[in-house]
């Protein structure tokens, strides 16, 4: 956000700032000795003999001076004066925004009437949007990045174009899932288990799968990333690990360490343990877009530490990595 704005005018569901009703103002020829209505001192503390002549203008913001010179420029031309100002009111130390509006009083005399009114929850929502417009912005840019690393990385990996199909349609139905859990969750971050259940389900592999841990909560960038990686990991192990004969078993756990008093941050720690009694399981041969996602894509992007051993009877994975706060 710009430097120099006034502080937040913070509301809660508790106790919501209210708004002052509308303040009645008159003035000279363009804004010359305007005076405000004893609403005005119920707003900003000022006495009348305060808030006289130029006096009201020790309430205002000082970035707002210039809007109220500029509105009354244009009042020369349109006869009508408007502008949004910020006032500073006396009960919380605060700014509240004011529409100062006016018309010459038409009564013979050069001078000008009109009210302001409380418009700081107007604001707000203003903010908000723009704050959600911004966002928007980023994530779509950020998706389309990761759609472009996934079509890349995976033609690199294809030997055909039949191969290179069935891959990105998965990696794409995949990234797609995220995307729905991030839309779903808004602000309250994305459920661990929630997305890995879907990876899972995607790939029906029934009750040979078992998983637990502690509700974790992910923000988007780590919930892109592990939706992917969740993906990898289970059709790898449907197609060359212990998931591919009936017999093999999958087990999946996650926890958290660390904390506020910890100078590491919180830490997210996933045990992928897969298990095939009658062994078999063969370590791949060269780099594969899975492979390469675990061992260097995690670690770039999340800061992941990522261990991989593949023993016999299945592959185990151990994921580390930072654990961002939500919001």
């Amino acid at each position: 956000m710009p430097t120099g704005n006034p502080p937040a005018i913070v509301a809660t569901a508790a106790d919501p700032p209210a708004a002052c009703g509308p303040i009645d103002w008159h003035a000279a020829a363009e804004g010359g000795s305007l005076a405000f209505a004893a609403a005005w001192s119920s707003l900003t503390g000022q006495s009348a003999a305060e808030r006289a002549g130029s006096g009201w203008l020790a309430c205002l913001h000082p970035d707002d001076h210039a809007v109220l010179t500029a509105g009354w420029y244009r009042a020369r031309t349109t006869r009508l004066f408007s502008a949004d100002l910020r006032v500073r009111a006396v009960a919380t130390g605060e700014y509240r925004w004011l529409r100062v509006q006016g018309r010459p009083a038409g009564d013979g005399t050069d001078d000008w009437r009109g009210s302001a009114i409380d418009i700081s929850d107007l604001h707000q929502r203003l903010a908000g949007e723009g704050r959600l417009r911004a966002a928007l912005h980023h994530r779509i840019r950020n998706a389309m990045a990761i759609i472009r690393s996934i079509a890349r990385r995976t033609a690199e990996n294809s030997d055909t174009v039949e191969d290179y199909r069935n891959h990105f349609d998965g990696r794409l139905a995949a990234f797609a899932r995220t995307q729905s859990h991030i839309m779903r969750a808004g602000d309250q971050g994305v459920d661990l288990e929630g997305l890995l259940a879907d990876a899972l389900l995607a790939h029906q592999v029934g009750g040979r799968v078992g998983y637990g841990g502690p509700e974790v909560r992910l923000p988007p960038r780590l919930a892109d990333q592990l939706g992917i990686a969740f993906h990898e990991l289970t059709d790898n192990a449907v197609q060359h690990g212990a998931l591919r004969r009936d017999d093999g078993r999958l087990d999946i756990r996650w926890s958290t360490a660390g904390g506020d008093d910890d100078e590491g941050g919180r830490q997210l720690h996933i045990q992928w343990h897969e298990d095939l009694p009658a062994g078999g399981v063969m370590a791949p041969v060269g780099e594969g877009f899975g492979l390469e996602l675990l061992t260097r894509s995690l670690r770039y992007e999340v800061d992941a530490t990522v261990t991989l051993d593949f023993a016999d009877r299945g592959m185990r994975c151990a994921i580390a990595l930072p654990l961002d706060d939500v919001g």
